[in-house]
């Protein structure tokens, strides 16, 4: 128990990190949960990957000497990265929520694409970028011990904000995701919600992958909801579970990267899959003890 109560203590010199990984944890789940229902999880690899890019194009700006493309000091530096990695993600997504309208039956195929010129631009940028490679690599790869004050106090911000957006229009966003005839039907500007929420996710993600690297925010977006999913017949149930399923995979992959020196976020990925694995089996076996 005294190894828990060093983590919640005041003085504790890594607290930023934990809450920032828990955060991710809570709220990452909430868009993902959204991606589950409306069969867009690929959207959850694909857009942190988007964001990545973004983040690598500011720099691959200054590599070229573009040198008025970034303020002086590190926090400069992060508010344009996150600036490109905002401008891409909307960019994206805003093709994506036009190309919907098609409903060609080419949707995952789109995706895919997607994701495979923004991992390869990624890598293009960063290759083109001499200076400060590998400092460029630790933000592009998200370094969560090294979450500040100031980044965490934005993270718990902007997740507070668009939480409270997803929760006010919780019911447009559910009879778009589910009964997209309907909602026209009914008079509702079916683009305009898809933009809203594309809007919601793509701030959440751009900010998560700034502060804490894609593949943390990639777990947080897919793993809960598909751990839970199975478990949950109405659409709250399943936004609450995942996010605490999130929130709890953190906070016990945290203590794990802690008490055995693991690298953090590697660690609170492998214990959600794990987590996601053994629940899937005990149903598994569960229902087949009933048969």
């Amino acid at each position: 128990m005294s190894g828990w109560a060093e983590l919640f203590a005041a003085d504790f010199l890594l607290r930023h990190a934990l809450w920032g990984a828990v955060a991710v944890g809570l709220f990452g789940p909430l868009i993902g949960a959204w991606f589950t229902v409306r069969r867009m999880v690929l959207l959850g690899v694909t857009l942190p990957q988007v964001s990545a890019a973004g983040i690598a194009f500011v720099f691959f700006l200054h590599g070229l000497g573009f040198t008025w493309s970034l303020h002086a000091g590190e926090e400069g530096d992060r508010f344009l990265a996150l600036l490109g990695s905002l401008a891409f993600t909307f960019a994206a997504m805003a093709a994506l929520a036009w190309l919907e309208r098609r409903d060609d039956g080419l949707k995952e195929s789109r995706l895919g694409a997607l994701y495979a010129a923004a991992a390869a631009a990624s890598i293009l940028f960063v290759s083109a970028n001499a200076e400060g490679k590998i400092e460029l690599l630790g933000l592009l790869h998200g370094e969560v011990v090294s979450v500040t004050a100031h980044d965490l106090h934005i993270l718990i911000a902007v997740f507070l904000l668009l939480a409270v957006v997803l929760g006010a229009f919780h019911r447009q966003f559910l009879l778009v995701a589910f009964d997209r005839e309907s909602a026209a039907v009914m008079g509702k500007n079916v683009l305009l919600w898809d933009l809203l929420f594309y809007v919601v996710a793509g701030t959440a993600m751009s900010i998560a992958v700034l502060i804490t690297g894609p593949s943390l925010t990639f777990a947080a977006l897919v793993i809960p909801p598909l751990a839970t999913r199975p478990f949950c017949r109405r659409m709250p149930a399943f936004l609450v579970s995942s996010s605490l399923f999130g929130g709890v995979c953190a906070l016990v992959g945290f203590k794990l990267s802690y008490a055995y020196d693991l690298p953090l976020g590697p660690a609170i990925v492998a214990l959600s899959a794990g987590t996601l694995a053994l629940l899937h089996a005990g149903r598994a076996l569960y229902r087949g003890m009933l048969k």
